[in-house]
């Protein structure tokens, strides 16, 4: 079809019809916090290859993820976070972000390789938003994040 063949905006206005705006779909800024290299790699892999991701980053030491977070530098709108990590552990990570401005209601997910029984029931008495235990293929963790992220962006968690 030609440019001549589409109505001007005027002939668009008096047949009643307005251009649509274009949908806009919501991209995430994630935040990993682990401190495992392999994991990362592979969570990463993933992230920044989904359609859902504006951007995706990691810090491997949840204190100085804290630091960046509180200075600004970092803006998640989610954050991926394990839990056995050194110096503070994904529980303490979690009280500490939710003390910073503007963090209190950025979902958090545990993604973590623990199905102990102690780790479940502590999260079940935070503020985070899922827990995921990290899957043993490329496939399925690629699967799971796909979920965590269309929650995300669907804004519907439940516990």
């Amino acid at each position: 079809m030609s440019l001549a063949a589409l109505p001007s905006e005027d002939e668009g206005a008096r047949r009643g019809s307005r251009p649509q705006p274009a949908q806009q779909v919501w991209r995430l800024n994630v935040l990993l916090v682990d401190d495992d290299p392999a994991d990362t790699s592979l969570i990463l892999s993933v992230l920044v290859r989904h359609p859902g991701v504006a951007t995706a980053r990691a810090v491997d030491a949840p204190v100085l993820a804290l630091r960046q977070l509180l200075a600004g530098y970092r803006k998640p709108d989610l954050v991926l976070l394990d839990i056995h990590m050194p110096r503070i552990d994904g529980f303490e990570f979690l009280k500490g972000l939710r003390r910073l401005p503007g963090m209190a209601s950025v979902p958090v997910v545990f993604l973590t390789t623990s199905g102990l029984g102690k780790d479940v029931i502590a999260y079940m008495g935070s503020s985070a938003s899922l827990y995921v235990i990290k899957p043993d293929t490329f496939g399925e963790l690629q699967t799971r994040l796909d979920g965590i992220i269309e929650r995300a962006i669907s804004g519907v968690w439940s516990k």
